[in-house]
């Protein structure tokens, strides 16, 4: 059967039913699935829309979420974005999806978020045209595998002894409990405690924090609200005495934890509400099967702490032969990095 792609600018129900099909039959992370996708475009979109669909014998057999601004074309992604990938059930659905998004295009096409192996596609379709591949993150990340014994014999003597500390010492302060709500009741509640605790610290102040503007808030309501709805959502909190300390937002599925959102209370710092619950997630992980534990974003000091492996996410640039898209490389190449030097420089000198 022959495989069609097309362009479309809008999602509809036919469309998400038949991507999420196809996320399950290829066993996709959630954030390559129309929800995620969606809550991120309804949210932080600019430009125009533009979903690739390729379809054969009637069915979506791949889809690449894409969006045109100022005569380039670029991934849907953002910081928020843990990873990206198009997906497909078959590497020549792939490929014939970044094909369609290559061709004619005079202005380069930009994909953030990637993984080294979801790129060998993207570079066989972009062959004879420039490529530049660029380290965004390296994404922290425990394997499951080894059970929790072998985990917790991995990490410092000092720090399990610390953890065990601060634990008794809050305990003598109240009832200090670990929750793990899945969002199907009471979830508006629970996000607010999440919200209040994740923005109560320095998040707030350097506007990382879920609160810190309205795309931001409609973004993460909108992910809890589709995650709840499957069962994947995860509200995780450290609670004294009903006062929640520390919390997080995650996912959970296909045999992975997905830790999007953390913080605790300042006011609370000393005891460490943090490490004592990401001390009891991992546990928990470990315990209920899973097989990875996702601490995403950037390899933090405090996540290494915690995981030993990274996953390398990538920004990668594909350039047309044409005299705009070979002076595109140039500047993205050459003279930018030389321009910004040059500001660090004078900014340096303005400081002395």
């Amino acid at each position: 059967m022959t495989i069609r792609v097309e362009h479309r600018e809008a999602f509809d129900a036919g469309l998400r039913e038949g991507w999420d099909l196809l996320a399950s039959r290829a066993g996709a992370r959630p954030f390559l699935r129309p929800g995620w996708i969606e809550a991120l475009w309804q949210a932080f979109g600019s430009g125009r829309l533009d979903l690739l669909v390729a379809t054969r014998g009637g069915s979506v057999a791949g889809v690449l979420p894409l969006m045109r601004l100022g005569g380039a074309v670029w991934s849907i992604t953002n910081p928020h974005t843990p990873f990206f990938a198009p997906v497909g059930e078959s590497r020549e659905v792939l490929m014939a999806l970044w094909r369609e998004a290559l061709r004619d295009r005079p202005f380069p096409l930009g994909v953030g978020f990637m993984e080294p192996p979801a790129l060998e596609v993207l570079e066989e379709a972009a062959r004879g045209r420039p490529v530049t591949r660029t380290v965004i993150a390296r994404s922290p990340w425990v394997p499951l595998a080894d059970g929790w014994e072998a985990y917790e014999a991995r990490l410092a003597a000092r720090r399990l002894r610390e953890i065990r500390r601060r634990r008794r010492r809050l305990s003598d302060r109240g009832d200090l409990a670990i929750e793990v709500h899945d969002g199907r009741t009471d979830l508006e509640r629970l996000l607010e405690d999440v919200v209040a605790v994740e923005g109560s610290g320095w998040k707030d102040e350097a506007r990382t924090a879920i609160r810190a503007g309205a795309d931001t808030r409609r973004f993460y309501r909108s992910v809890a609200a589709w995650a709840a709805d499957r069962g994947w959502l995860r509200l995780a909190f450290l609670r004294l005495d009903g006062r929640p300390l520390a919390a997080d937002l995650s996912l959970e599925e296909g045999g992975a934890h997905y830790l999007l959102k953390t913080g605790y209370d300042p006011a609370y710092a000393g005891f460490g509400p943090g490490l004592l619950l990401r001390h009891a997630m991992l546990e928990r992980a470990f315990r209920e099967g899973l097989d990875s534990y996702e601490l995403l974003g950037t390899d933090d000091p405090w996540k290494r702490e915690w995981a030993d492996r990274v996953r390398p996410l990538l920004f990668v640039r594909v350039y047309p032969r044409t005299p705009a898209g070979l002076a595109a490389r140039a500047w993205h190449g050459r003279l930018r990095p030389l321009l910004g030097r040059a500001r660090r420089a004078a900014r340096a000198v303005a400081r002395r």
